[in-house]
């Protein structure tokens, strides 16, 4: 079956030749829709947690997260490289230092070959834009809320 669009998933495995798997990480940012900014509802498409695990919540680390996702995935689906994938509310509201934390500690994840961000528009502004191009990583993806 022809799909009537380009799947990122049939990119990544004609880039790296195999499956690439996204592993969701948690990294306890919030949201100018959540925290009282510009409202304290959230918006409609997103749920409750950010559509993310609870992991940072749970106190659990981005690499005890990345582990414990990678060791089952990995089982289900025979994959070997992984894609970073900060879903859960607006990753870069936050300072910078913080930002750059996040992206030093999941920098040194095993086979990592992509980081996915989920963020908003108007949370990107030109210094953080600059830090995440400077991350170490093939391939960086911004997803940006509308």
């Amino acid at each position: 079956m022809i799909l009537p669009y380009y799947a990122l998933s049939t990119y990544l495995r004609q880039r790296y030749g195999c499956r690439v798997q996204k592993i969701p990480l948690d990294a306890g940012f919030s949201c100018p829709n959540r925290d009282g900014t510009i409202s304290d509802e959230g918006c409609i498409f997103c749920n409750p947690s950010g559509s993310g695990s609870g992991l940072a919540r749970a106190g659990i680390s981005l690499t005890d997260q990345w582990h414990f996702w990678k060791e089952r995935l990995e089982r289900k689906y025979k994959t070997g490289l992984f894609w970073a994938y900060l879903q859960a509310f607006t990753n870069t509201y936050a300072p910078l230092p913080r930002i750059r934390e996040v992206l030093d500690e999941i920098s040194g994840l095993e086979r990592l070959v992509g980081l996915g961000m989920g963020t908003r528009p108007d949370c990107c502004e030109p210094e953080k834009l600059d830090l995440i191009a400077s991350f170490p990583s093939p391939e960086i993806w911004l997803e940006l809320g509308m």
